[in-house]
Formats: structure tokens, sequence, C-alpha cells
């Protein structure tokens, strides 16, 4: 039976073109541990690095690519960002949409939280968020995308802000990069994370942060340990990229996320009209069988590419597992790990049903996946 996959909100599947390749050909021929080794692959190594870190600063446009970590994910990269910048009892300003990659290290440090609020398609409400600024506000984390509505956020009011108030903002673009904008210097980010393998479409285990210079000169890294450099002092070294990558770095999958990376962003405007047209078509039919509905944002607003759903005749849990078992279609169900996102759209504690199609998502997949969902609402 056919895969039919719509879960590319978790991660990406398939990966983009070369990727396999790249991580299979650096296994056999190339690797290597950077600023260790005395080899003639320390060039090959320092190339792919060093393209990864060009093509992301360009991207998110801040130009010091030196001030780039590679993580294994990006709650690795958000929790390193939370805990380097804020202590115990400080006061930082969240969004209703949060997922737990922030809310559980902000919970675990002990700061206290204001909650920017939410409408009940999962947009920031930033009404009130000047007054929200007090003199112990020591930043504003906004996640630029919902998991869970689909809601893709306006960065400039709380990045205005922020700026003149002269405190950090912080940005999540698990969900949003490469198809949201977002212009480090135009709105004012002070440090954002990344993740590799959702639409960058790289291996899982890849993702990082760029973080304003000031920070990356000062930020205590997550962990401490050999860099290779300055090995004379037991201290954290100075420079960077170095001081913000202890240990051995993740190359393996660092080669296939600079093949990804090199792809996803070329095609980026291709593929995400192509997976909002799947969503548009998914929408639509969703919209025609009776007990099933679709919540968030509406299909013409600003959003990603992805769907949840709720039900009134049937367990979602229910749902899902017999498109899984009757049409080998896979999704996901329940909170997404983003309860604050539930919350904001009305579907807590029970969750939703999430549909997220990829660029490689077929209009037979969606034809399919409809025509079994109609199915089993009936039954």
């Amino acid at each position: 039976m056919k895969r039919i996959y719509l879960d590319n909100a978790s991660t990406a599947f398939p990966k983009a073109p070369g990727v396999s390749k790249a991580i299979a050909d650096y296994i056999e021929t190339g690797c290597i541990n950077l600023y260790r080794t005395e080899s003639r692959l320390i060039e090959n190594g320092f190339d792919i690095l060093m393209s990864l870190r060009s093509m992301l600063a360009k991207l998110y446009n801040y130009n010091h690519p030196e001030c780039i970590a590679f993580t294994k994910n990006i709650t690795e990269a958000l929790n390193w960002i939370i805990t380097g910048l804020f202590k115990e009892g400080e006061h930082v300003i969240v969004s209703s949409n949060e997922h737990n990659a922030v809310m559980r290290p902000v919970n675990q440090l002990g700061l206290k939280v204001t909650r920017i609020p939410s409408d009940i398609m999962g947009y920031n409400d930033y009404s009130e968020l000047n007054s929200m600024i007090t003199s112990e506000t020591r930043g504003i984390i906004i996640n630029t995308a919902s998991n869970v509505s689909g809601a893709i956020q306006n960065l400039e009011i709380p990045g205005e802000i922020a700026r003149k108030h002269n405190i950090p903002f912080i940005v999540d673009t698990a969900q949003a990069s490469p198809y949201a904008d977002i212009d480090m210097e135009a709105l004012s980010i002070s440090a954002l994370g990344f993740t590799g393998h959702k639409g960058f479409l790289g291996p899982e285990g890849t993702g990082g942060m760029i973080l304003k210079r000031e920070i990356a000169e000062k930020i205590s890294p997550l962990i401490a340990g050999g860099t290779g450099s300055e090995s004379d002092r037991e201290e954290i070294p100075t420079t960077l990229p170095e001081r913000l990558s202890p240990g051995t770095e993740n190359m393996t999958g660092l080669a296939g996320l600079e093949k990804a990376l090199k792809w996803s962003i070329e095609q980026r405007k291709l593929s995400f009209s192509h997976e909002l047209d799947m969503t548009r078509k998914l929408y639509e039919g969703i919209e025609s069988i009776n007990g099933i509905e679709a919540v968030g944002v509406p299909i013409d607003s600003p959003r990603t590419a992805l769907l949840s759903v709720v039900s009134n005749k049937m367990d979602i849990a229910e749902i899902a597992y017999k498109l899984l078992e009757r049409g080998n279609i896979e999704t996901r169900v329940g909170l997404h790990c983003a309860p604050s996102a539930h919350r904001s759209i009305g579907t807590f504690p029970t969750g939703t049903i999430r549909f997220s199609p990829g660029p490689f998502t077929t209009e037979e997949d969606i034809e399919t996946t409809l025509m079994l969902l109609k199915e089993i609402i009936n039954e």
C-alpha cells in the first residue's frame, strides 16, 4: 500500500533530492574531526560549514555567519538562548501560541511570564503589548508560525517594541522557514532558532541558532568542552564560531543539511505555492464533509500549509487510526506539544488531527485522503 505522508509539520518526507547521497558520500569518503585531524579532507569539511553559514546568513539577513551555531534541533537552540539570556525570576513576554520548546525551559528556569493574547484563529493580538513591558522585562519571544493553527504571525510589531525598549527579541522559526521572509536586521531580531528537518527538508538531528554578535560573544555555551582551538586554555574560547561549537559537530547530518538547504531555498516559492494548493484542496474537501471541520486560520489568510481538524461525530484519535489502518495515511493527532496554541483556538484538551502536505504531496494523495475521510465519518 502506498505511503501517503501528511505530517510534514513534524518532519519533512521525502527529504530534498540529493540529501541521502550527500550523507552517504560523507560517511564513505569524507569523515573527519574538524579542528583536530591533520587531513587533506579538512578543506571539504570547512566548505560544508562555510556554505551552510553563508546560506543561512543570507536567508535571515544577518551578515555575521560566525554567529551561527549548530545544534541537534531547534529545541536545543531555544533552550540555549533562553537559559543563556535570562535568569530565574526575570520577566519575559511570550505569545499564547508558543510550543513547549519555549514554554518548558521558560518554566524550568522559573521566569515570570506574561502571555500576548490570541484570537480564535491563532493570530497574536499585540494591541496591549507595549503596556506589558515593565522595568523587569528582559525579552519577548514569538513563534513565527503556529504548528497548530497554521497562523503566520506579524513580527514587525513585537520587533519594534523590543527595539524601543532595548530588550532582546527572540524568534522561533521552526514552522516558518524557509517560506516566511524573516529579516533579522529589519525586524530587530536578537536571536532566532531554526530546524533542519522540516521546511529545509534536511536530516533529523540538525538545527541551530543565529545570534546578534553582541549576544554570541557573551552567551554561555549550553555545554562546554573541546573546540580544537585555544587548547592551551581551560576557559571557554573567545573566538567565533568556535566558542559556540564545543565537541564534535554532527558533520554527517550537516553534510545532508547543506545539500537540502541549497535545494529548499532555491525552490522555496514554488514549493510553498504547491503546498498551499494541496492545503486548499484538502480544506475545500473537508468543508464538504458533514461531521468534520477545519479550525484555525482561514484558507486565504497568512498561513502555512497545515490544517487542524476536529469532529463532532467521532473521536479524532479513532479517525487518525483508521486513516492509517485503511489507507496508510500518516497524520498527527493530539496537542502537538503546544497546549497554549490549542487553548488559543479552543481545541484544548482534546486537540486536533493535523494534516500537513509537503512539496512532494500529490493531488492523488489528497483525493485519496478525502475519499477515506468521508467514508470513515459516514460509517
